[in-house]
This record gives C-alpha cells, structure tokens and sequence, in this order.
C-alpha cells in the first residue's frame, strides 16, 4: 500500500476541538509527559489527533467536519490556526480551524480558477488569501492576488518578470515572504507587506540557492550550501544585514521556506537528509552553531525498539522538533497493507519516550 498517493508520505510542499465521534478508532498509547496535536490520514478520511499526554487523546474526522478531502492540496498554519486547501472541478476551497479554541470556517468553492492567471501557490491570514500565479495566460510573470474572503474582492501586485521557479510561501507578522529564481539562475526573495498592500525589500543570490526561516528572535535566517555552506542573519523586515555564521558541512537545505528546521539560542535543529543508500531519507538532527558540533538521533534504535513492540515494519512518514517541550516528534505508518499508524516521541538525547499508535498514517505536526 502507498503511503500517500492518497497520504503524501512526507508532507512536501509545508484541526481540532471536536468531538470526539469516531467510535470505530481504538487508539493505544503509553503514559507520557509529551503533549502533541497530529493530522494525518487513511484512504478515504483526514483525522486530527490531540494528546495532552496523560488523558485519552481525542480524534476529529475532518472529513466529516470539515468537507476536508483524502486528496487535500496543502495544509497551511498561521499560530493555532490550520488551513486546508482543496481543488475541484475549477474551484478551489478553503477550511480553517483554530486548534486551540476549535472555531471552525469553511470557504466552499470561493475561488474560481481561470485561463488568465496560472496558480503556484496560496496562503491565508483567515481574513485574505494570498495566491501566487504566473500570468497573463502562457507568460512567465510571477504575480500576487490578494484576495478578501469578506466580500470576494481582489488586488493583483506584479513581482517578478520572467521568473522560471516560485517556491511555497510563509507567512510572517504580517508579510507573505515569496521566494523565486528567474530565467537568469537568480534566486530572489522578498515579501508582501499586507497592511501596506506592497512589495518590500528584496535580497538576491545570483545562482546559489538558499533556503529560509524565521528564527526563535524574529529574525531572517538564510541557509546557504556549497561551495561556502553559511547561515546568515537579516532583520526580517527591512532584510538589513546582521551577522553570518560558517557552517562546517552542506546540509542540503532545500530553496525556499524551510519549514521543519528551526533556529533556537545558537541551535539548529532539524531533520538531517541522510546520504543514500540508507535506511532512511531523513532523521532529527541538532547542529550547534557555536561549537559546529553535530548530533544526529539514532533514529534507527528508535524505529527498531518500535518495530519490536509492535510486531511489525514500518515507515517513517513526519517529523519535527518541539522545542517547547525539548522533543522530537516522529510519526510512521506499518509497512504492510493495514492501515494503521503512530508517533514516536523522543528526547532531544535521543531517548524513547512514548509510541502512541491509531488507526491512519500521520502527515503533520501541529507547531507550537
């Protein structure tokens, strides 16, 4: 079984407060301090798990509540508030839920898609969508939408001419960050302020990629790779130069928002791409970008503990740092044709600390 051509095993691209109605889903678990929120699926529902690590964890169908389809789009989080997007017959639809408070809107079919403009990306504030798209029809112009859920309005902002790649955005204070590279093999970054409806500053990277993230200061954090892996620093909203830090190893940092890496104290946590063949694509990793030391988890004695437990293989499918309660957080589904899946939640030392087991495959962790 494929863990997501109806999953997307490993969310590319990147709630709550129900009831808790699924009577057929029987959930495992081992008692546990760590606290998660987890969205995941099987073929035919999107769930959303909340565990506060001491109680019965509580499970929404999404689907259900939602209109939230298998074959969802992309999933966006602005605080305590997830967004899905899903497409249909030309319209695409937007569900909203505020994990925290469960406040729940649903915007069925408010955006017809059309030849004139050519979507790459869109992202929300609950209030406004934000699209990206190539446009007018068969041009490569990179282009902004802004449009108010309110009352169906738009404004279009042009940012780039002839651009060759947009990447995802984020959403910052108030600032949609769009990230491209041209027709030349620039890499560009700037952002849309959306109080001011304009363009800010922009950085630009001749032909070396870069990827990027909002640190735990509020700052901008630039990743760069070889031939110089560097890490930079930049005031998140006038892109004035901070300060740089050499990293000692490439570690191949995608271009764009890096979504699962996060920049804490002197500390780069986030999930190490392992060179292949392996075992696995990828594991948590800590970088300390002081001492350049880097700690990889053994990730292979977390899965093999799990594997013997459960009396069966599985699959690694998410995983991200929560740096509130200094854990890393695992999420994996069986390896064989039953659907059922887990999350393994380990200390940053590389300890097990729990594996909580339900019957769909997670694909997303809640950020706190």
């Amino acid at each position: 079984m494929k863990l997501k051509n109806w999953l997307g095993l490993a969310l590319v691209l990147g709630l709550l407060g129900c009831a808790n109605d699924d009577e057929g889903l029987e959930i495992t678990q081992e008692l546990s301090n760590a606290s998660f929120t987890v969205i995941g699926e099987d073929p035919n529902k999107v769930y959303q798990l909340s565990y506060d690590g001491n109680t019965q964890p509580i499970t929404s169908d999404l689907t259900q509540e939602l209109l939230v389809p298998s074959d969802y789009l992309t999933l966006r989080q602005r605080g305590n508030t997830l967004s899905f997007y899903s497409f249909s017959q030309g319209f695409f639809s937007l569900a909203i839920k505020n994990v925290e408070t469960g406040v729940a809107e649903i915007f069925e079919d408010f955006y017809l898609n059309t030849a004139e403009r050519s979507v790459s990306w869109g992202i929300d504030n609950q209030e406004n969508v934000f699209f990206g798209y190539y446009g007018p029809n068969g041009s490569r112009n990179l282009g902004l939408q802004d449009f108010d859920l309110t009352n169906s309005t738009s404004q279009d902002i042009q940012i780039d001419f002839n651009v060759d790649t947009t990447y995802q955005p984020l959403l910052y204070e108030g600032r949609v960050y769009i990230s491209y590279k041209d027709n030349s093999g620039a890499y560009k970054l700037t952002y849309y302020d959306i109080d001011s409806k304009a363009l800010g500053p922009q950085l630009t990277s001749n032909t070396r990629p870069f990827g990027f993230l909002i640190t735990q200061n509020g700052e901008l954090a630039l990743l760069r790779g070889l031939p110089t892996p560097v890490i930079e620093f930049y005031d998140a909203q006038s892109f004035s130069f901070l300060e740089e830090t050499s990293l000692e190893r490439d570690f191949g940092f995608p271009a764009g928002p890096v979504n699962d890496a996060f920049v804490i104290e002197d500390r780069l946590y986030f999930n190490f791409i392992y060179p292949q063949p392996s075992r696995f694509v990828s594991g948590p990793a800590i970088y300390d970008l002081v001492t350049q030391e880097l700690k990889l988890i053994d990730i292979s004695s977390l899965v093999d503990d799990v594997e013997e437990e459960m009396g069966f293989g599985i699959i690694l499918t998410t995983q991200v740092y929560d740096a509130t309660q200094d854990v890393f957080l695992i999420g994996y589904g069986s390896s064989g044709d039953e659907v059922l899946g887990g999350v393994i939640t380990a200390s940053s030392n590389g300890d097990l600390l729990e594996n909580i087991t339900f019957p769909f495959f997670p694909t997303y962790f809640v950020r706190n």
